[in-house]
């Protein structure tokens, strides 16, 4: 048995090209539908992928302007549609309250019974001149802080915390709730939070290694090198791979010219992969045992989801790399991960 080897999908708007929507099977005022969110959800799901990932931004592109759907909406929306697959929205953490992005993660792990994950990544100035906040000069330090406060949030309250009991009318033990008052650099924020303890004690974080000065603060690391391993006991190495497939009108290189020749795609820090299917699945496999996983980047969901169902995910199964999520598992359960041990617990 191969080791595990963790597949991730992203699914925002037509696909990673700016000018992917013009190749969308749908008109652009459907491209944000639910009935078509669901079904990519659907389909990723029955492929045994293990998670979904939802990219946001907090400014469009200047230069190519096109809109989002707010990524932990989304997920949030899927939670009640599927019942294995992982639901990873990014929530950047440079200007949001960690308060609010504690309670809303939380949320979507009791929404979708242990299932969720964080992205957390870090804004540019461009944000903060936005909203009319200062830049900061370490955004990296700030996710550091941001996610220690938001794990703290999350033990705020024991495992068994709520006891309701309705012959007292006791709802919550109240020495099972614990303060929280967390001073960082640029923020303060006390709790407990207004959400009891998520089914995964806390929902697996992931960030990007240029986001980090500590890989240890996260569970999965995103990288764009496919140079970067795991260390020893340190978190898991997933692989951004944005990608577009040779079709029976265009190979995957003449797409992304032809894509370029309307809107070009900025640099995002991922390996960037273009040919056939097939070729497609031989690099995958390549790929494991060095790295834990990829999160897949379509140029068009519409046009490269056909080609990875027809071709790379069947190729990837005989090799017993797409090994579906148990069915009831967690996300940290699906991924090899302990589930952390409360911080406050007193027993």
């Amino acid at each position: 048995m191969p080791p595990p080897f963790h597949v991730f999908l992203d699914v925002d708007g037509g696909g990673w090209h700016p000018a992917a929507w013009r190749r969308s099977r749908v008109s652009p005022d459907a491209v944000f539908s639910p009935a078509r969110l669901k079904e990519f959800a659907v389909t990723a799901q029955a492929q045994g992928l293990t998670g979904l990932t939802f990219e946001d931004s907090t400014l469009p592109d200047p230069r190519n302007p096109h809109g989002h759907l707010d990524a932990v909406q989304r997920a949030a929306f899927l939670a009640g549609t599927t019942d294995t697959i992982g639901l990873l929205p990014v929530a950047a953490t440079t200007y949001s309250e960690p308060f609010h992005v504690a309670a809303q993660i939380a949320s979507l792990d009791h929404s979708s019974a242990g299932r969720a994950g964080w992205i957390a990544t870090t804004s540019t100035p461009a944000v903060a001149r936005t909203v009319n906040l200062p830049v900061l000069d370490d955004p990296q330090a700030e996710l550091t802080d941001v996610v220690g406060a938001v794990r703290r949030l999350w033990d705020s309250w024991e495992d068994d915390a709520v006891v309701r009991d309705v012959a007292t009318g006791r709802y919550v033990d109240r020495d099972r709730l614990h303060h929280v008052d967390v001073v960082a650099t640029n923020f303060s924020v006390k709790g407990p939070l207004t959400v009891p303890r998520p089914p995964q004690g806390q929902p697996v974080v992931a960030a990007h290694e240029r986001d980090l000065l500590d890989p240890g603060v996260v569970d999965v690391v995103l990288t764009g090198s496919e140079r970067t391993r795991r260390s020893a006991g340190g978190p898991l190495v997933v692989l951004e791979v944005e990608f577009a497939l040779d079709t029976a009108a265009a190979s995957g290189a003449q797409r992304v010219e032809a894509l370029d020749a309307d809107a070009p795609a900025p640099a995002r820090g991922r390996l960037r992969w273009t040919g056939s299917g097939e070729g497609f699945a031989r690099y995958l496999s390549g790929l494991a045992g060095s790295v834990d996983g990829v999160r897949l980047h379509a140029a068009v969901l519409d046009e490269d989801l056909r080609t990875l169902l027809r071709t790379t995910f069947p190729a990837l199964r005989v090799a017993r790399l797409l090994r579906p999520p148990a069915a009831g598992a967690t996300l940290r359960t699906t991924l090899g991960r302990p589930r952390p041990v409360n911080q406050f617990a007193t027993a």
